[in-house]
């Protein structure tokens, strides 16, 4: 009698559902009939079917990417968006790397996703967290759990021996005191992911400076600010792993005295356009070259 009973509440509970999944099917179609607009289900599928391709691929050539780690940190990405991708294609930084026995990968966008030692599309990406390289961005990607595959954003750069990383632009949309405090403790959660993880070198560039038609000098101030403040012992403190690279120091007017202090000099900027122009990129791609290099000659000196 019990058995019998408990099949026939089984049996209620699955038509239950069943008439929910149905009700809620037609009020779905209902609401694109009458709204006339897609409900976006199509395009979820598509991005998830996306996202497992990525994930596929990345998985594929993981021992391929892993195959050029010989210990002498020479395997680098440079995780990046526009600025950081203008810098690569404008000049001759991959050439400069390349050249100098380094294997420079890059990653841009998720849609565009790394780019092989010749610039070329993989066909994959490490799918970086909601596609944000902005501060909290990178607090949420240096958050991941690192695995020995590339199952997330992290866990694919960390197949790397060296990850160059940075911010784009719109980090440094800094309207307040308060948003210099809060920017301050993403970089902190950066921090200490890279403390726990000394066999990797890490090179962080400080965050590009704005136009001054989207910066005012207030903002300006908090940004360059926030440029000193990871340059300074105060952020890097003793951690032999971490560098810091001043994009922001190259690409912002240095005058105090001129009213474009602490945005992007004019020079290096056209129009409003927030993006350094292919000046600014061809003056700055062959610093960043060698920064890089020495960096990594350094590091492997206090290693030896």
């Amino acid at each position: 009698m019990n058995a019998t009973k408990s099949r026939s509440s089984f049996w209620s509970v699955v038509k239950i559902l069943v008439l929910i999944l149905v009700a809620a099917a037609v009020v779905l179609a209902a609401v694109r009939l009458i709204g006339g607009k897609p409900l976006g289900i199509r395009s979820w599928v598509d991005v998830q079917f996306w996202h497992a391709n990525a994930l596929f691929n990345a998985l594929k050539h993981s021992g391929e990417v892993k195959s050029f780690n010989e210990g002498n940190y020479t395997n680098v990405v440079f995780l990046h968006h526009s600025v950081g991708e203008n810098l690569i294609t404008q000049t001759g930084l991959r050439q400069q790397l390349n050249d100098a026995g380094l294997d420079f990968w890059d990653h841009d966008y998720n849609y565009y996703g790394l780019n092989d030692l010749n610039g070329n599309p993989t066909g994959y990406n490490y799918w970086i967290p909601d596609d944000n390289t902005d501060p909290d961005g990178l607090a949420k990607l240096f958050s991941q759990k690192a695995y020995g595959l590339p199952l997330n954003g992290i866990s694919g750069l960390m197949q790397h021996e060296v990850i160059v990383f940075k911010s784009c632009f719109t980090g440094n949309a800094l309207y307040d005191d308060g948003q210099v405090e809060t920017v301050k403790g993403y970089y902190e959660s950066v921090h200490a992911f890279i403390r726990q993880h000394p066999e990797k070198l890490f090179i962080l560039l400080t965050t590009p400076p704005l136009n001054s038609a989207e910066a005012d000098p207030a903002m300006a101030a908090r940004d360059r600010l926030m440029a000193e403040w990871l340059l300074s012992d105060e952020f890097q403190r003793d951690l032999a792993n971490l560098y810091v690279f001043d994009l922001y120091g190259l690409l912002a007017e240095n005058d105090p005295a001129s009213a474009e202090y602490g945005t992007l000099r004019v020079d290096y900027r056209d129009g409003h356009d927030n993006h350094p122009n292919q000046q600014a990129n061809q003056d700055v791609a062959p610093l960043l070259g060698s920064y890089i290099l020495e960096t990594i000659q350094a590091y492997q000196t206090a290693q030896n």
